[in-house]
């Protein structure tokens, strides 16, 4: 299970968990190399969203 409580950066609000766009919950076959070399580290398994509508870091430049 994975936990976050930081609150956020930019302005100190609570910040809600999301599943990280690109996340796959049922792969369709084996997972990882089929020599055992694993090579860059994965995403974050869920991306921090500021639960503070005003919040820059909800902008799209934020």
């Amino acid at each position: 299970m994975y936990a976050d409580h930081r609150p956020c950066s930019v302005c100190g609000a609570e910040v809600r968990l999301e599943a990280h766009p690109g996340a796959v919950t049922e792969p369709d076959g084996p997972v990882g190399p089929q020599d055992g070399v694993v090579g860059t580290a994965d995403d974050g398994p869920d991306v921090r969203v500021c639960t503070n509508a005003g919040c820059p870091s909800r902008s799209a430049e934020g």
